[in-house]
């Protein structure tokens, strides 16, 4: 029979998990080689993520936010082994990530699990639930006896308020709910410490995501569990998470705290996503709300891509690429990049 899982011993303070230097990842979406002659076009390259750097301590939970297109899902198969970096470098453990795919590198693997958007194309249709959740075990192998694993697949089924029983259904038999339950279950077989999740709630309505996200809030507390959360959903993101990074065109523009970023966004990105959310309590504040249309990313702006759409761009802000900078204000330190908050214009 396979053990409890039991809480992880406490972690030293403040310990770094997650590395992510100068993260870049291009796609080369050039027509071919022949069109290119004959149209005397030149490569076109996508810089889907382009020198992203962030941390991510043990037990916390970093959200990242933005219009779609932004790179925030490319973030997240980069941070699992998905996607190679064309530029800079992830660490795991202090170990750079390119370990995973090496023999002594698979102990890293095992402490590393995704958790994906749509839980109806996640899930194998053709597998019972138990040869699902089974699977990571198998495949890393660390567990052969058949008896062991229907154990542990129970153990599983429990720890996300399903049935033992269930194991024995097919997906298509489950509410989209109870599918993205069963893809965290199969997330913690093999009990894992950093999980990637990528939208996982998007796909539910919205009573069900309250309750998925108040699972994996409890997870989060039981079994010690460090989380990068991807979403576009700001209430989802004051929800869940500890810190929320703002990212626009590949790039990040503002990371703070929770709590420092929604009381006082200093991004005019960031304002702008925060108007955008229904002011039930009739505050009467000004707001504006986000105009424009996100630029062809195949072609972003010169200087802070960011400019055309924002109020407060002057001349440096055409022409000259801000960089992510700490500054303090009244309601705490925020990370940002902008000329605007630099030179004390907002």
């Amino acid at each position: 029979m396979s053990a409890v899982p039991q809480p992880r011993s406490e972690p030293a303070a403040g310990e770094v998990i997650v590395k992510a230097e100068r993260l870049s990842k291009y796609f080369d979406v050039s027509p071919p080689w022949l069109n290119r002659v004959l149209e005397r076009k030149g490569r076109q390259i996508l810089r889907a993520v382009d020198g992203v750097s962030f941390d991510i301590k043990r037990g916390e939970t970093l959200s990242l936010v933005g219009e779609s297109g932004c790179g925030k899902s490319t973030v997240a198969r980069l941070l699992v082994g998905l996607y190679t970096p064309t530029a800079g470098r992830v660490e795991f453990f202090g170990h750079d990530l390119r370990e995973m795919n090496t023999a002594s590198g698979r102990h890293l693997r095992q402490k590393l699990q995704m958790i994906f958007q749509d839980p109806y194309a996640s899930l194998n249709p053709r597998w019972r639930v138990g040869d699902i959740i089974a699977e990571p075990l198998r495949a890393h192998g660390l567990m052969q006896d058949k008896q062991a694993i229907a154990a542990r697949v129970d153990e599983l089924l429990t720890l996300v308020r399903l049935a033992p029983a269930d194991k024995e259904k097919y997906p298509h038999q489950f509410s989209g709910g109870q599918r993205q339950r069963l893809s965290i279950a199969r997330a913690l077989a093999t009990h894992p410490e950093f999980l990637v999740c990528d939208e996982p709630t998007s796909a539910l309505d919205v009573s069900v995501q309250a309750q998925v996200l108040n699972l994996m809030k409890e997870l989060q507390r039981d079994l010690g569990l460090t989380y990068l959360f991807i979403s576009h959903n700001l209430a989802v993101v004051h929800h869940i998470s500890d810190r929320v990074g703002v990212m626009y065109l590949g790039k990040l523009v503002e990371l703070a705290p929770k709590r420092t970023l929604f009381a006082a966004p200093r991004h005019p990105y960031t304002r702008m996503l925060l108007d955008a959310i229904p002011d039930l309590e009739m505050s009467g504040r000004a707001r504006t709300p986000v105009a424009g249309e996100v630029p062809n990313p195949l072609n972003p702006p010169t200087g802070c891509t960011f400019h055309p759409r924002c109020p407060h761009a002057n001349a440096r802000c055409k022409s000259e690429v801000p960089v992510l900078k700490l500054v303090r204000h009244a309601a705490g330190e925020s990370q940002v990049a902008c000329h605007a908050v630099e030179e004390g214009r907002i």
